[in-house]
């Protein structure tokens, strides 16, 4: 090697020596995200304002699954098909199918509006988030803040979850959703077909 090569290593080599000494020494904590999203009062709110929206796509999956209500509902339209003959058959087979269709379209309606509900509140989150992060930081005198599941082990003391949840409940208690539409008898599962 030459000389210039030799030299071009060893500062290299020095410079990533000097970083890595920096990043050893540089304070470092973590969050349980998971932690966070169980016990802060924004996410508290929006699972409190979103109950009913929950509800309604649990129990239209419920439904519309394998062996589901409508999968029965026509189990049972099969056994009568020889007491209630072949036309009052073919009438109430039509209505559960389309039962079962207004289902689908309504469990994807109800699938987007959380979404849409759950984006906006991530938002608000993520804008609150930000600035309890760098209060943090700059309290501590910290460079990082690591999420907890990227960790494999740590000191005591370098947990600061507690901490952060108090200082984003402060800044933000409950999470405006707009896109929710008003509470309202919505409609759940449909009802089964008459026989």
């Amino acid at each position: 090697m030459t000389f210039i090569k030799t030299l071009k290593l060893a500062i290299l080599g020095a410079i990533t020596a000097a970083g890595l000494t920096v990043a050893a020494t540089a304070q470092t904590f973590i969050i349980d995200n998971e932690r966070v999203e169980k016990d802060a009062a924004a996410y508290k709110d929006f699972n409190l304002q979103t109950t009913d929206l929950r509800q309604n796509i649990l129990q239209l999956r419920q439904y519309i699954s394998r062996g589901g209500a409508a999968e029965q509902q026509m189990a049972e339209l099969e056994k009568q098909k020889a007491i209630i003959g072949n036309d009052k058959y073919e009438e109430e087979k039509k209505k559960i199918e389309q039962t079962y269709v207004a289902a689908q379209q309504n469990l994807q309606a109800y699938e987007y509006l959380f979404d849409q509900v759950r984006q906006e509140a991530l938002v608000q989150v993520e804008r609150a988030r930000q600035p309890v992060i760098r209060q943090i930081l700059k309290d501590r005198k910290a460079q990082l803040i690591l999420p907890k599941r990227l960790v494999m082990g740590s000191a005591p003391g370098l947990d600061v979850t507690t901490e952060f949840i108090e200082l984003l409940d402060a800044e933000l208690p409950s999470v405006t959703l707009t896109k929710l539409p008003p509470k309202q008898a919505p409609t759940t599962t449909p009802a089964p077909a008459q026989q």
